[in-house]
Order: C-alpha cells, then sequence, then structure tokens
C-alpha cells in the first residue's frame, strides 16, 4: 500500500478511537495535524508534487532566485510585480534556513496545515468529515503543487472570521495580504458581503439565473478576469482536461444537496456564507473550458466547502423542510458514507495514479 493509503487507514483509526466525528475533537485535531504534516510536511522536495520540477519558474528556482536577490532589488524584478509577498516570504524563508528549501518547505507546511485545521475545528461539527473532503477534493494534494496559491488561501481562512466577527476592515486587510502571495486572491473581496447575505429558499432558482446570465456575458466576463490575470495568452480550450467537468458536476450536486437537506434560513449564518461561496465558485468553474486559471478562481470560495459538507448533515432543528422528516432523516443518515465513501476513492485514485505523486519518498528515503 502507498503512504497516501496509509495516510486514510491512519486517519480513521484516529477519528473513531479519538471520536473525530465530534465538533472540537482535540486530540484528534492535534493527531489528525501531525499524520498530514508527515505527509506533506517531511516528503522529499525532489518528489511528489510540482514544485519538485526543476524547469524555469518552478518553486525551487524561484526560491533560489530570490533567496540571492537583495531585498531592496525584489520588487524591482517584473515578474515579482503581482506576487511581491511570496517574493519576500522566499527571502526570508532562503535567509532562515541558510538557502535549504527543503526546510522551508517543512515551515511552509506547518503554516498552512495550522491554518486550515484551525479552520476545521472552529467550524465544522465533524472534524474527520471535513479532512477526508479536504483530501478528496483534492486541496491536500493542490498545497504540494501551487504553493503561492496555497498561502494565500491560508490567509483567507482568517479572513472567513472577520465576516461574522462584523470587521470589515480586518477582512479587507487580509485578502490584500493574501493578495501579496497570490494577485487573483483579489477575487475574495466581495465575500464579505456576499457572506452576510441571506441566503433564502430560492436560492437555487437565484443561482441558475446566475449562471444563466454568466452564460449570456461570458465573453465581456472572460476579457474582464483575463485582464485582472494580466494575460490574453491564458485563453486555451482545456475541454480535454474532464476532472474539470466532473468538478463541476459535483459542485453542483454538492449545492443542491445542501438545499434539500439543510434548507437555508437567516440564522444558519456560517453555513449560509459557504452555501454562497459555492454558488460563485460554480461561476468560475463554468469558464473552465477556457483554461485551468478559472479553476484556481472557483477554489478561494469553493475551498470553504470542507466545512459546508459536514454542516449538509448536522442535526439540528429546522423549521423548514424540503423533503419529509422521515426522509430526511433517512438520507441524512446515509449521504454523509457515501460522500465521504467518494472522497477516500477520489484522493487515493488520484494520488496513487498521478505521476506527481507515485514516486513520493520521504526526506529521509
Amino acid at each position: 500500500m502507498t503512504v497516501f493509503t496509509w495516510l486514510i487507514i491512519l486517519l480513521l483509526l484516529a477519528a473513531i478511537l479519538l471520536q473525530g466525528n465530534k465538533k472540537g475533537s482535540k486530540k484528534f485535531i492535534i493527531i489528525a495535524f501531525l499524520l498530514l504534516f508527515a505527509v506533506m510536511g517531511l516528503r522529499d522536495v525532489t518528489t511528489g508534487g510540482a514544485d519538485s520540477s526543476g524547469a524555469n519558474g518552478s518553486y525551487v528556482v524561484i526560491f533560489q532566485r530570490d533567496g540571492e536577490t537583495d531585498w531592496s532589488n525584489l520588487a524591482g524584478k517584473g515578474e515579482n510585480q503581482y506576487n511581491i509577498g511570496f517574493s519576500y516570504l522566499m527571502k526570508l524563508l532562503y535567509e532562515l534556513t541558510g538557502g535549504d528549501y527543503q526546510l522551508s518547505i517543512t515551515i511552509i507546511s506547518i503554516l498552512i496545515l495550522f491554518s486550515y485545521l484551525r479552520f476545521i475545528r472552529k467550524y465544522s461539527p465533524s472534524p474527520i468529515q471535513s479532512i477526508l473532503y479536504f483530501l478528496g477534493l483534492l486541496y491536500y494534494s493542490f498545497l504540494f503543487d501551487a504553493l503561492k496559491q496555497a498561502v494565500a488561501m491560508s490567509v483567507l481562512l482568517f479572513a472567513f472570521d472577520a465576516i461574522f466577527e462584523n470587521k470589515p476592515f480586518k477582512f479587507v486587510l487580509l485578502v490584500l495580504l493574501a493578495s501579496l502571495f497570490h494577485f487573483p486572491a483579489l477575487v475574495f473581496l466581495p465575500a464579505y458581503w456576499l457572506g452576510r447575505m441571506r441566503v433564502g429558499s430560492y436560492y437555487l432558482i437565484f443561482l441558475a439565473a446566475l449562471l444563466f446570465v454568466t452564460y449570456l456575458f461570458r465573453d465581456q466576463i472572460l476579457n474582464l478576469m483575463l485582464d485582472t490575470y494580466g494575460s490574453e495568452d491564458l485563453v486555451i480550450s482545456m475541454e480535454g482536461i474532464r476532472f474539470l467537468r466532473t468538478k463541476s458536476i459535483v459542485m453542483i450536486i454538492i449545492v443542491i444537496a445542501a438545499v434539500l437537506l439543510r434548507p437555508p434560513s437567516p440564522e444558519d449564518a456560517v453555513y449560509n456564507a459557504c452555501l454562497a461561496f459555492a454558488g460563485i465558485a460554480i461561476v468560475f468553474q463554468t469558464f473552465c473550458g477556457y483554461n485551468n486559471i478559472f479553476e484556481r478562481l472557483a477554489d478561494y470560495y469553493f475551498h470553504t466547502s470542507i466545512v459546508l459538507l459536514p454542516l449538509i448533515f448536522e442535526k439540528c432543528d429546522l423549521k423548514t423542510h424540503v423533503l419529509s422528516v422521515t426522509d430526511e432523516m433517512s438520507v441524512k443518515s446515509v449521504a454523509p458514507w457515501l460522500f465521504c465513501g467518494f472522497a477516500i476513492w477520489r484522493f487515493v485514485t488520484y494520488m496513487n495514479n498521478s505521476p506527481l505523486y507515485n514516486s513520493f519518498r520521504f526526506l529521509w528515503q
């Protein structure tokens, strides 16, 4: 069995022994952090992930280049103008580690995983479900491949708190900080107001209308997003990438299941915010036929679904029901197993079959 299969097995055992299905299960969260970190943070950086590539622009090259550049000259590099915060981070880690890229990846892994596990412990009613979705939606593997966006997304998880703390200034500052690491993180700026909207029972109708309008004005929206991204050369047909189409279907199924099993209500603040973000993510995902950069934009909103999914299946007193109470209870008793089973299958299949990961080694091997 591969290390990724063992990771799933050990996480499930820890969940059974330490009640990983209970909100705020501190011991399980700690064990889960150690297991996830062992694979991500203690891997040999010459294997397991696109950042191990030696091609121009890969993270090891960026680390070396920025590390050897004077602090005063970092901002002057043309390729750094949109991600200057990441260049400064690379320079800082280069100085702290004596140019050891392996140790730098270990430090970054600690920071990113801490952000995600803190987010799960604070908002998820079932940490084990959230972690399985974190794996199955491939956000964990994403951290191996896209360090700039991974750092930015981890910062935005703290911005998520500001929505419910009624602190717009804090929210904007954190989004601006995230954008210094990955400029497209600015797409999350409207999230403060979107997350505070009252998502009602007509959410699916609203989303369908939004998707229709998006389709009508797709060319104008595409040009706007590409101008923001800084290049028209990024418009390339991605129709051959089956996963992007499959992911759109999975996202739509999740939203439909959410509305059917837990109809939105004004008092359900965290659930409403995550549900609203999922809808916005679907809109971005529809542009993935042009290029996978739009999947990156969608991920800024959709990665909160690792909390949305357990909230859907949480036992709670609903004032409104789409299904009968009996049917709703039956579905909620079975659906989590099906969703988690799919997440496990997706993660193991992807990681074990991808050439980026099937040569995985730990740093001591």
